[in-house]
């Protein structure tokens, strides 16, 4: 392997632990914890949070995407070509649409959160519905963003 492709490979795999770690840690265990402490400082501490995990979280995904973009093209003997034509392809085919679709879920639940700050506090069964629709969303960010993680890895093997 040359340096380049050992290069680009750390590139799509290191910010893809940060993206995928960060998305399970967020749907799974941080944010269900805020949950329950109340409306007030749920949003208090995930507009703190959000400022930084943000742009973490959406970086990390963006380059593991589009790294892996340049890996498809650079891996030798795949080619783009190979998506969905052979078991490579197959892999690599779902594991892209599993990243795409975890950050389209990701969106979902940034909106879903961005929408819960602009009601106001009095309103609990609206913040009570935003905030199910959110964790939900999370949740599904981080299971597909993980599918991403299996087929990709699955894909070295088949």
């Amino acid at each position: 392997m040359d340096a380049e492709l050992a290069i680009m490979r750390i590139l799509h795999i290191g910010p893809g632990v940060v993206w995928v770690g960060s998305a399970f840690f967020a749907a799974f265990i941080l944010n269900p914890r805020l949950r329950a402490l109340g409306p007030g400082l749920e949003t208090q501490v995930t507009a703190s949070i959000n400022k930084v995990w943000g742009p973490v979280v959406h970086g990390s995904a963006a380059i593991t995407i589009i790294v892996g973009f340049l890996l498809i093209s650079s891996t030798p003997g795949r080619e783009f070509g190979d998506l969905f034509s052979s078991h490579w392809g197959w892999a690599i085919g779902i594991g892209m649409i599993a990243a795409f679709v975890a950050l389209l879920f990701g969106g979902f639940a940034g909106f879903s959160q961005s929408k819960a700050r602009r009601i106001d506090a009095s309103d609990t069964v609206g913040l009570a519905s935003l905030a199910m629709q959110t964790g939900v969303f999370e949740k599904l960010h981080a299971s597909m963003a993980l599918g991403a993680v299996a087929a990709m890895a699955v894909a070295r093997w088949v």
